[in-house]
């Protein structure tokens, strides 16, 4: 599916009238969208590769902001929530209690509102009042300068660095299907852990990304609990999942790599600094597994700014 076609995909998640107006841009503008950003009687904005724009009531985008950009009011957000969730929001509370609802095709809807809490969790959220819808995009050849630096020459671990939006989820991806496909002439058994179904964005059974032919998908398990039944069961020779941050997590990605399983991760980090600062990272560079981190720029989707190799960053 091209990215115009993802891009209707998502929309559609949207009301009606939102929905008719922005299946109006032309191609060029569809493609450019990364975000659109709903907020309750604020303008509708998209977030674009040439910066933030405002959607125009004649079905265009704009940079100039004036009465005719087009506004949404609680009904609406409340509307487009309820089409998110499919109009089951307790299927999905798990979810939206953690701040995000993964919709078909893997595009993801940040969702902001007002806790309800018990003993300091969150139960619930009501008075939804922002709603941010991250088009997923398939960019194929976006691990190229990945693959052919860190996996030319065989297996091996990477960690995938950056900051919200530079791309590490597409570089994933993409990896994915360049380790389990024949275009490489690897056609490693890859494990795909799509926690959050952004990856392999998986509908029913069917991965609706291309993640290769030899890849195994497990959706929506917590990333722990996937990695151990991949580690059980599918005999991988590398596993793939994105945002590795907690403990239990860690715990998991050292039992595979005990069992002489690579792995292919990503994590969040703004700068060098930043990710040098990482417990989560300084523990999984330790361990002598990762021979690779590329950190990403931000300035395009899987833009690499450098590569690191072994625990060059630990000093």
């Amino acid at each position: 599916m091209n990215n115009v076609k993802k891009f209707e995909q998502a929309v559609r998640a949207l009301t009606p009238m939102l929905t008719s107006t922005f299946m109006h841009l032309n191609d060029e503008e569809k493609e450019s969208v990364t975000e659109i950003r709903l907020r309750v009687r604020k303008p509708v904005i998209a977030v674009t590769v040439n910066g933030i724009c405002f959607l125009h009531r004649s079905a265009k985008l704009t940079q100039v902001y004036s009465d005719a950009v087009v506004k949404t009011c609680e009904k609406e957000i409340e509307e487009v929530f309820s089409r998110l969730c499919g109009y089951s929001v307790y299927s999905h509370r798990d979810a939206i209690n953690k701040g995000y609802i993964t919709i078909s095709g893997g595009h993801r809807a940040g969702v902001a509102g007002t806790a309800v809490t018990e003993h300091g969790r969150v139960v619930s959220v009501r008075n939804i009042s922002c709603i941010n819808l991250r088009i997923a995009k398939e960019i194929t050849g976006a691990a190229d300068d990945v693959y052919n630096r860190c996996f030319s020459q065989g297996l091996g671990g990477l960690i995938v660095a950056g900051p919200p939006s530079s791309g590490k989820t597409t570089v994933l991806r993409d990896l994915a299907r360049q380790l389990s496909g024949t275009e490489k002439g690897l056609l490693a058994k890859v494990f795909v852990c799509d926690e959050r179904g952004e990856l392999g964005a998986s509908h029913g059974s069917v991965a609706q990304n291309d993640i290769g032919i030899n890849c195994d998908l497990i959706t929506s398990y917590p990333k722990k609990d996937g990695i151990l039944i991949g580690l059980r069961s599918f005999s991988p020779d590398i596993i793939i999942c994105d945002e590795i941050a907690t403990d239990e997590e860690l715990d998991a990605v050292e039992s595979g790599l005990r069992c002489g399983v690579h792995f292919a991760l990503s994590i969040h980090a703004e700068t060098e600094k930043d990710l040098r600062s990482k417990p989560a990272y300084r523990r999984l560079v330790s361990s002598g597994c990762f021979g690779n981190t590329v950190l990403l720029s931000g300035l395009q989707p899987g833009k690499a700014e450098r590569f690191f190799t072994g625990s060059e960053l630990l000093g």
